[in-house]
Protein backbone atom coordinates (compact mmCIF):
# COMPACT_ATOMS: atom_id res chain seq x y z
CA UNK A 1 0.00 0.00 0.00
CA UNK A 2 0.92 3.81 -0.48
CA UNK A 3 0.06 6.31 1.60
CA UNK A 4 -0.77 9.56 0.00
CA UNK A 5 -1.92 13.15 0.93
CA UNK A 6 -4.41 13.91 -0.74
CA UNK A 7 -4.19 17.17 -2.61
CA UNK A 8 -6.22 20.35 -1.01
CA UNK A 9 -8.36 22.64 -2.70
CA UNK A 10 -6.32 25.90 -3.62
CA UNK A 11 -8.02 29.02 -2.08
CA UNK A 12 -9.29 30.67 -5.57
CA UNK A 13 -11.11 27.39 -6.10
CA UNK A 14 -14.65 26.45 -5.34
CA UNK A 15 -14.77 23.75 -2.07
CA UNK A 16 -18.17 22.57 -3.27
CA UNK A 17 -17.96 22.11 -6.99
CA UNK A 18 -14.10 20.54 -6.50
CA UNK A 19 -13.36 17.20 -5.78
CA UNK A 20 -10.84 14.32 -5.77
CA UNK A 21 -11.82 10.37 -6.63
CA UNK A 22 -9.67 7.17 -7.64
CA UNK A 23 -10.38 6.63 -11.54
CA UNK A 24 -10.98 2.83 -11.91
CA UNK A 25 -13.11 2.85 -15.13
CA UNK A 26 -15.42 5.23 -17.73
CA UNK A 27 -18.98 4.44 -18.03
CA UNK A 28 -19.38 5.31 -22.14
CA UNK A 29 -23.32 5.20 -21.75
CA UNK A 30 -22.89 8.07 -18.70
CA UNK A 31 -22.03 12.05 -19.19
CA UNK A 32 -19.80 14.52 -17.24
CA UNK A 33 -18.76 13.40 -13.86
CA UNK A 34 -21.25 10.22 -13.78
CA UNK A 35 -19.12 8.36 -16.13
CA UNK A 36 -16.25 8.49 -13.95
CA UNK A 37 -16.15 4.93 -11.53
CA UNK A 38 -14.00 5.06 -8.36
CA UNK A 39 -14.32 6.13 -4.69
CA UNK A 40 -14.18 9.76 -3.73
CA UNK A 41 -11.46 11.58 -1.75
CA UNK A 42 -11.40 14.22 0.89
CA UNK A 43 -9.16 17.10 0.44
CA UNK A 44 -6.26 16.97 2.37
CA UNK A 45 -6.98 13.53 3.89
CA UNK A 46 -4.10 10.75 4.34
CA UNK A 47 -4.85 7.54 2.74
CA UNK A 48 -3.45 4.38 1.93
CA UNK A 49 -4.38 3.28 -1.69
CA UNK A 50 -2.36 0.53 -3.99
CA UNK A 51 0.61 1.88 -5.76
CA UNK A 52 -0.16 2.23 -9.33
CA UNK A 53 -3.89 3.88 -8.56
CA UNK A 54 -4.55 6.73 -11.03
CA UNK A 55 -5.83 9.53 -9.11
CA UNK A 56 -8.15 12.72 -10.47
CA UNK A 57 -7.98 16.26 -9.27
CA UNK A 58 -10.30 18.34 -10.33
CA UNK A 59 -10.63 22.21 -9.15
CA UNK A 60 -13.30 24.19 -10.18
CA UNK A 61 -13.37 28.28 -10.35
CA UNK A 62 -15.79 30.76 -10.69
CA UNK A 63 -15.16 33.23 -13.67
CA UNK A 64 -18.73 35.04 -13.80
CA UNK A 65 -21.80 34.86 -13.93
CA UNK A 66 -24.80 34.68 -16.80
CA UNK A 67 -28.63 34.15 -16.50
CA UNK A 68 -31.41 31.59 -17.42
CA UNK A 69 -33.88 32.17 -19.99
CA UNK A 70 -36.25 33.05 -16.82
CA UNK A 71 -33.50 35.91 -15.35
CA UNK A 72 -32.53 33.51 -12.86
CA UNK A 73 -28.58 34.39 -12.14
CA UNK A 74 -25.75 31.12 -12.04
CA UNK A 75 -22.27 31.29 -11.74
CA UNK A 76 -19.72 30.50 -14.67
CA UNK A 77 -17.16 28.06 -13.82
CA UNK A 78 -14.41 27.39 -15.19
CA UNK A 79 -12.30 23.59 -14.60
CA UNK A 80 -8.44 22.54 -14.08
CA UNK A 81 -8.27 18.94 -14.28
CA UNK A 82 -5.44 16.78 -13.56
CA UNK A 83 -4.79 12.97 -13.52
CA UNK A 84 -2.06 11.60 -11.65
CA UNK A 85 -0.36 8.08 -10.99
CA UNK A 86 0.64 6.69 -7.63
CA UNK A 87 3.64 5.07 -6.78
CA UNK A 88 4.67 2.86 -4.80
CA UNK A 89 6.63 5.71 -2.06
CA UNK A 90 3.67 7.54 -2.37
CA UNK A 91 4.35 10.06 -5.02
CA UNK A 92 1.90 11.54 -7.16
CA UNK A 93 3.61 11.52 -10.99
CA UNK A 94 1.37 13.99 -13.38
CA UNK A 95 -0.03 11.83 -16.48
CA UNK A 96 -1.37 14.56 -18.05
CA UNK A 97 -3.28 18.11 -17.04
CA UNK A 98 -5.68 20.66 -18.79
CA UNK A 99 -7.70 23.55 -18.00
CA UNK A 100 -11.47 24.49 -19.40
CA UNK A 101 -13.24 27.39 -19.98
CA UNK A 102 -16.32 25.81 -18.83
CA UNK A 103 -16.62 23.17 -16.19
CA UNK A 104 -19.49 21.55 -17.98
CA UNK A 105 -17.35 20.61 -20.87
CA UNK A 106 -14.81 18.88 -19.30
CA UNK A 107 -15.27 15.08 -19.48
CA UNK A 108 -16.11 16.00 -23.78
CA UNK A 109 -14.54 13.37 -26.00
CA UNK A 110 -11.57 14.61 -26.12
CA UNK A 111 -10.64 14.61 -22.66
CA UNK A 112 -13.15 10.83 -22.21
CA UNK A 113 -10.29 9.67 -24.92
CA UNK A 114 -7.43 10.76 -22.73
CA UNK A 115 -8.35 9.33 -19.95
CA UNK A 116 -9.53 6.01 -21.27
CA UNK A 117 -5.82 6.29 -22.95
CA UNK A 118 -4.48 6.20 -19.10
CA UNK A 119 -6.82 3.68 -17.71
CA UNK A 120 -5.58 1.31 -20.71
CA UNK A 121 -2.14 1.65 -19.86
CA UNK A 122 -2.37 1.01 -16.40
CA UNK A 123 -5.46 -1.14 -15.49
CA UNK A 124 -7.52 -0.21 -12.50
CA UNK A 125 -9.27 -2.82 -9.87
CA UNK A 126 -12.87 -2.31 -9.96
CA UNK A 127 -13.16 -1.97 -6.14
CA UNK A 128 -9.83 -0.64 -4.82
CA UNK A 129 -8.93 -0.74 -0.78
CA UNK A 130 -8.87 2.58 0.07
CA UNK A 131 -7.81 2.66 4.47
CA UNK A 132 -8.12 6.47 5.83
CA UNK A 133 -5.22 7.38 8.40
CA UNK A 134 -6.43 11.01 8.87
CA UNK A 135 -9.10 12.27 7.46
CA UNK A 136 -8.88 16.12 5.78
CA UNK A 137 -11.61 18.77 6.23
CA UNK A 138 -12.99 17.48 2.91
CA UNK A 139 -16.00 19.51 1.30
CA UNK A 140 -18.24 20.90 4.57
CA UNK A 141 -22.23 20.85 4.08
CA UNK A 142 -23.68 23.49 3.31
CA UNK A 143 -27.42 22.58 5.27
CA UNK A 144 -28.49 20.09 7.86
CA UNK A 145 -28.98 16.88 6.36
CA UNK A 146 -29.07 13.55 7.63
CA UNK A 147 -25.69 11.25 7.77
CA UNK A 148 -25.79 8.34 5.34
CA UNK A 149 -24.26 6.09 8.04
CA UNK A 150 -25.76 7.12 11.12
CA UNK A 151 -29.30 8.57 9.75
CA UNK A 152 -29.27 11.40 12.63
CA UNK A 153 -28.71 15.27 11.26
CA UNK A 154 -25.49 16.55 10.52
CA UNK A 155 -25.16 20.43 11.72
CA UNK A 156 -24.12 22.94 8.96
CA UNK A 157 -20.70 22.60 8.39
CA UNK A 158 -20.26 19.82 11.15
CA UNK A 159 -19.62 17.30 8.37
CA UNK A 160 -18.37 16.42 5.12
CA UNK A 161 -20.29 16.28 1.54
CA UNK A 162 -19.79 13.25 -0.59
CA UNK A 163 -20.51 13.23 -4.28
CA UNK A 164 -21.39 15.16 -5.98
CA UNK A 165 -25.33 17.42 -7.65
CA UNK A 166 -28.71 15.15 -6.84
CA UNK A 167 -26.37 12.30 -6.04
CA UNK A 168 -24.86 13.84 -2.91
CA UNK A 169 -25.00 13.08 0.36
CA UNK A 170 -23.48 14.18 4.04
CA UNK A 171 -22.02 12.07 6.53
CA UNK A 172 -20.41 12.91 9.64
CA UNK A 173 -16.54 13.36 10.17
CA UNK A 174 -15.18 9.86 11.19
CA UNK A 175 -15.81 9.40 14.80
CA UNK A 176 -18.60 11.81 15.28
CA UNK A 177 -21.53 9.68 14.44
CA UNK A 178 -23.29 9.17 18.26
CA UNK A 179 -22.93 5.81 19.48
CA UNK A 180 -25.56 3.89 20.59
CA UNK A 181 -24.42 3.69 24.38
CA UNK A 182 -22.01 1.93 26.67
CA UNK A 183 -21.82 -1.53 25.39
CA UNK A 184 -23.45 -4.19 27.98
CA UNK A 185 -21.58 -6.00 29.92
CA UNK A 186 -21.08 -9.50 28.30
CA UNK A 187 -21.84 -8.53 24.86
CA UNK A 188 -19.38 -10.60 22.82
CA UNK A 189 -16.60 -8.82 21.15
CA UNK A 190 -16.77 -8.45 17.19
CA UNK A 191 -12.53 -9.15 16.85
CA UNK A 192 -12.27 -12.63 19.63
CA UNK A 193 -15.82 -13.28 20.28
CA UNK A 194 -15.25 -13.05 24.54
CA UNK A 195 -17.58 -11.45 26.59
CA UNK A 196 -16.52 -8.21 27.45
CA UNK A 197 -16.20 -6.82 30.91
CA UNK A 198 -17.71 -3.90 31.84
CA UNK A 199 -16.13 -0.63 30.54
CA UNK A 200 -13.91 -2.37 28.41
CA UNK A 201 -15.19 -2.61 25.11
CA UNK A 202 -17.16 -0.29 22.73
CA UNK A 203 -19.06 0.65 19.68
CA UNK A 204 -16.73 0.71 16.48
CA UNK A 205 -18.69 2.60 13.50
CA UNK A 206 -18.49 0.30 10.36
CA UNK A 207 -18.66 2.19 7.08
CA UNK A 208 -19.28 -0.08 4.34
CA UNK A 209 -20.42 1.65 1.04
CA UNK A 210 -23.42 2.93 -0.17
CA UNK A 211 -24.68 2.57 3.55
CA UNK A 212 -25.80 2.50 5.94
CA UNK A 213 -22.94 1.70 8.56
CA UNK A 214 -23.43 -0.47 11.56
CA UNK A 215 -22.44 -0.99 14.44
CA UNK A 216 -19.83 -3.54 16.21
CA UNK A 217 -19.10 -4.17 20.22
CA UNK A 218 -15.05 -4.13 20.32
CA UNK A 219 -12.87 -4.36 22.97
CA UNK A 220 -10.73 -1.01 24.16
CA UNK A 221 -7.01 -1.16 22.07
CA UNK A 222 -6.44 -4.92 22.30
CA UNK A 223 -8.20 -7.86 23.15
CA UNK A 224 -5.79 -9.54 24.95
CA UNK A 225 -4.52 -6.30 27.11
CA UNK A 226 -8.41 -6.85 28.36
CA UNK A 227 -10.38 -9.04 30.54
CA UNK A 228 -12.91 -11.50 29.56
CA UNK A 229 -16.48 -11.05 31.59
CA UNK A 230 -15.02 -14.53 33.65
CA UNK A 231 -12.03 -12.95 34.93
CA UNK A 232 -13.51 -9.56 35.79
CA UNK A 233 -16.37 -11.54 37.82
CA UNK A 234 -13.62 -13.18 39.50
CA UNK A 235 -11.52 -10.38 40.37
CA UNK A 236 -14.69 -8.51 41.44
CA UNK A 237 -15.60 -11.35 43.61
CA UNK A 238 -11.92 -11.56 45.12
CA UNK A 239 -12.07 -7.87 45.32
CA UNK A 240 -15.32 -7.90 47.21
CA UNK A 241 -13.78 -10.33 49.83
CA UNK A 242 -10.72 -8.27 50.46
CA UNK A 243 -12.99 -5.65 51.21
CA UNK A 244 -15.21 -7.53 53.49
CA UNK A 245 -12.29 -8.53 55.45
CA UNK A 246 -10.95 -4.86 55.65
CA UNK A 247 -14.11 -3.49 56.87
CA UNK A 248 -14.01 -6.13 59.79
CA UNK A 249 -10.41 -5.68 60.67
CA UNK A 250 -11.70 -1.96 60.96
CA UNK A 251 -14.51 -2.51 62.85
CA UNK A 252 -12.89 -4.70 65.24
CA UNK A 253 -10.23 -2.02 65.64
CA UNK A 254 -13.28 0.83 66.23
CA UNK A 255 -14.67 -1.44 68.98
CA UNK A 256 -11.57 -1.77 70.79
CA UNK A 257 -11.04 1.89 70.44
CA UNK A 258 -14.49 2.49 71.79
CA UNK A 259 -14.03 0.02 74.85
CA UNK A 260 -10.98 1.71 75.54
CA UNK A 261 -12.45 4.92 75.53
CA UNK A 262 -15.02 4.09 77.85
CA UNK A 263 -12.83 2.53 79.86
CA UNK A 264 -10.64 5.88 79.90
CA UNK A 265 -13.74 7.55 80.62
CA UNK A 266 -14.93 5.96 83.59
CA UNK A 267 -11.44 6.47 85.03
CA UNK A 268 -11.94 10.14 84.60
CA UNK A 269 -15.50 10.26 86.17
CA UNK A 270 -14.28 8.27 89.16
CA UNK A 271 -11.26 10.63 89.23
CA UNK A 272 -13.36 13.72 88.81
CA UNK A 273 -15.60 12.29 91.73
CA UNK A 274 -12.73 11.67 94.06
CA UNK A 275 -11.21 14.85 93.52
CA UNK A 276 -14.91 16.41 94.23
CA UNK A 277 -15.26 14.31 97.26
CA UNK A 278 -11.68 15.41 98.41
CA UNK A 279 -12.41 18.80 97.73
CA UNK A 280 -15.74 18.75 99.99
CA UNK A 281 -13.64 17.22 102.72
CA UNK A 282 -11.07 19.83 102.65
CA UNK A 283 -13.59 22.95 102.79
CA UNK A 284 -15.41 21.12 105.61
CA UNK A 285 -11.99 20.84 107.23
CA UNK A 286 -11.16 24.31 106.67
CA UNK A 287 -15.16 25.31 108.46
CA UNK A 288 -14.51 22.95 110.97
CA UNK A 289 -10.75 23.80 112.01
CA UNK A 290 -9.80 27.14 110.51
CA UNK A 291 -6.54 27.84 109.31
CA UNK A 292 -3.58 29.10 110.39
CA UNK A 293 -1.55 30.42 107.64
CA UNK A 294 -2.05 30.68 103.74
CA UNK A 295 0.89 30.21 101.41
CA UNK A 296 0.86 31.76 97.71
CA UNK A 297 2.10 28.74 95.82
CA UNK A 298 1.47 30.00 92.04
CA UNK A 299 -0.80 32.13 90.58
CA UNK A 300 -1.59 30.09 87.07
CA UNK A 301 -4.57 32.44 85.41
CA UNK A 302 -4.40 36.56 85.11
CA UNK A 303 -6.37 38.64 83.00
CA UNK A 304 -7.88 41.92 82.58
CA UNK A 305 -11.64 42.11 83.17
CA UNK A 306 -11.95 46.02 82.58
CA UNK A 307 -10.05 48.97 80.94
CA UNK A 308 -6.06 49.45 80.52
CA UNK A 309 -3.77 51.44 81.87
CA UNK A 310 -3.32 52.16 85.82
CA UNK A 311 -7.07 52.00 86.17
CA UNK A 312 -7.36 48.48 85.02
CA UNK A 313 -8.48 45.32 86.85
CA UNK A 314 -7.19 42.00 86.56
CA UNK A 315 -8.65 38.90 87.95
CA UNK A 316 -7.00 36.27 88.91
CA UNK A 317 -6.43 32.75 90.11
CA UNK A 318 -4.08 31.82 93.27
CA UNK A 319 -3.47 28.67 94.46
CA UNK A 320 -2.96 28.94 98.08
CA UNK A 321 -1.12 26.11 100.77
CA UNK A 322 -3.60 26.74 103.93
CA UNK A 323 -2.22 25.09 107.24
CA UNK A 324 -5.59 24.09 109.45
CA UNK A 325 -6.11 24.04 113.08
CA UNK A 326 -5.78 20.29 113.36
CA UNK A 327 -2.16 20.21 111.36
CA UNK A 328 -3.16 19.30 108.13
CA UNK A 329 -2.53 20.93 104.65
CA UNK A 330 -5.17 21.58 102.00
CA UNK A 331 -4.93 23.41 98.73
CA UNK A 332 -7.34 26.18 97.86
CA UNK A 333 -7.72 27.93 94.65
CA UNK A 334 -8.75 32.23 95.33
CA UNK A 335 -10.53 33.85 92.61
CA UNK A 336 -9.65 37.88 93.06
CA UNK A 337 -10.21 41.14 91.64
CA UNK A 338 -7.55 43.56 91.78
CA UNK A 339 -7.22 47.93 90.73
CA UNK A 340 -9.00 50.55 91.21
CA UNK A 341 -12.68 48.87 89.72
CA UNK A 342 -12.77 46.19 91.80
CA UNK A 343 -15.59 46.62 93.28
CA UNK A 344 -17.79 46.45 90.45
CA UNK A 345 -17.07 42.62 90.81
CA UNK A 346 -17.89 42.13 94.20
CA UNK A 347 -19.83 39.32 93.14
CA UNK A 348 -16.75 37.56 91.67
CA UNK A 349 -13.79 36.63 94.43
CA UNK A 350 -14.56 33.38 95.94
CA UNK A 351 -12.62 30.32 97.49
CA UNK A 352 -13.00 27.18 95.98
CA UNK A 353 -11.09 23.63 96.44
CA UNK A 354 -11.45 22.36 93.14
CA UNK A 355 -9.83 24.11 90.40
CA UNK A 356 -11.94 22.99 87.40
CA UNK A 357 -14.73 25.14 90.01
CA UNK A 358 -12.03 27.90 90.18
CA UNK A 359 -11.74 27.95 86.54
CA UNK A 360 -15.46 28.41 85.86
CA UNK A 361 -15.92 31.29 87.77
CA UNK A 362 -12.85 33.07 86.05
CA UNK A 363 -14.00 32.22 82.47
CA UNK A 364 -17.74 33.46 83.31
CA UNK A 365 -16.03 37.40 82.74
CA UNK A 366 -14.88 38.82 80.16
CA UNK A 367 -12.51 41.60 79.30
CA UNK A 368 -15.15 45.12 78.53
CA UNK A 369 -13.66 48.26 77.49
CA UNK A 370 -13.50 51.17 80.08
CA UNK A 371 -14.00 54.19 77.39
CA UNK A 372 -15.34 57.62 77.79
CA UNK A 373 -18.99 58.43 76.86
CA UNK A 374 -18.31 61.24 74.25
CA UNK A 375 -21.40 63.64 73.42
CA UNK A 376 -22.36 64.00 69.95
CA UNK A 377 -20.15 66.77 68.14
CA UNK A 378 -23.56 67.75 66.16
CA UNK A 379 -25.95 67.33 68.93
CA UNK A 380 -24.53 68.67 72.20
CA UNK A 381 -23.50 72.14 72.99
CA UNK A 382 -20.15 73.25 72.72
CA UNK A 383 -18.12 72.72 76.23
CA UNK A 384 -18.21 75.61 78.77
CA UNK A 385 -13.89 75.32 78.79
CA UNK A 386 -12.17 78.27 78.49
CA UNK A 387 -9.69 78.90 75.76
CA UNK A 388 -5.62 78.62 76.81
CA UNK A 389 -3.30 81.16 75.33
CA UNK A 390 -2.83 80.88 71.77
CA UNK A 391 0.44 80.27 71.44
CA UNK A 392 0.07 77.28 73.77
CA UNK A 393 -1.40 74.00 71.41
CA UNK A 394 -4.30 72.11 72.74
CA UNK A 395 -6.81 69.45 71.53
CA UNK A 396 -9.25 71.49 69.32
CA UNK A 397 -12.34 69.54 70.58
CA UNK A 398 -12.42 69.92 74.58
CA UNK A 399 -9.10 72.48 74.96
CA UNK A 400 -6.91 70.30 77.10
CA UNK A 401 -3.63 70.80 77.11
CA UNK A 402 -2.19 68.05 79.39
CA UNK A 403 -0.44 65.05 77.48
CA UNK A 404 -0.63 61.47 78.68
CA UNK A 405 1.04 60.09 76.17
CA UNK A 406 0.18 57.79 73.10
CA UNK A 407 0.87 58.35 69.53
CA UNK A 408 -1.94 61.30 69.63
CA UNK A 409 -0.94 64.36 72.17
CA UNK A 410 -2.24 68.07 72.64
CA UNK A 411 1.65 69.53 71.89
CA UNK A 412 1.67 68.55 68.52
CA UNK A 413 -1.30 70.25 68.06
CA UNK A 414 -3.77 67.29 67.55
CA UNK A 415 -6.44 66.39 69.94
CA UNK A 416 -5.72 64.67 73.28
CA UNK A 417 -6.10 61.01 74.02
CA UNK A 418 -9.66 61.04 75.12
CA UNK A 419 -10.83 62.27 72.17
CA UNK A 420 -8.83 60.58 69.41
CA UNK A 421 -11.32 59.18 67.52
CA UNK A 422 -13.29 62.95 66.94
CA UNK A 423 -10.20 64.63 66.25
CA UNK A 424 -7.54 65.52 64.04
CA UNK A 425 -9.25 66.42 60.19
CA UNK A 426 -12.22 68.77 61.41
CA UNK A 427 -13.09 71.04 63.73
CA UNK A 428 -14.00 70.10 66.97
CA UNK A 429 -16.43 71.59 69.53
CA UNK A 430 -13.26 74.03 70.95
CA UNK A 431 -12.61 74.88 67.72
CA UNK A 432 -16.06 75.84 66.92
CA UNK A 433 -16.81 77.94 70.07
CA UNK A 434 -13.80 79.94 70.47
CA UNK A 435 -12.09 80.13 67.22
CA UNK A 436 -15.01 80.36 64.41
CA UNK A 437 -13.55 77.19 62.52
CA UNK A 438 -15.44 75.98 60.09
Amino acid sequence: MSRITVPTVPDDADIYRSWRQLLTDLDTAAEGHRALAGPELGQGAVVEVPPGTLLLVVDERRTGWAETRLGRPYPVMDAAVALHLVHTDGTLQPLWQRRFAQAKSMFGAAARKMLDKHLTAHPQPADPEVEEITPGPGRPNIKAEPCVWCSTTVAVRAGRLLGRGPDAVVEHRRGSCPAPGPVTAGAPCALCQAAAAPQTAHYVQIRQAPGPGRWEVQHVGTCDQQPTLEQYEQRQATLAGQRAAEQEQEAKKKAAAAQRKARADEKKAARAAAAREAAGANARAVEEHGFISAVDVQTPYDKGVRGSGPTAARMRIVERALALGDGQSVTAWDVEVHGPQADEFADAPGRFYLLEDARAEYQRHSWTADLPAYPSTRSSAPLPATCPTPDVDHCGNCGTTVAIGGWMIASLGLSCPDCYDVMPGEPGRHDLRYHRQR
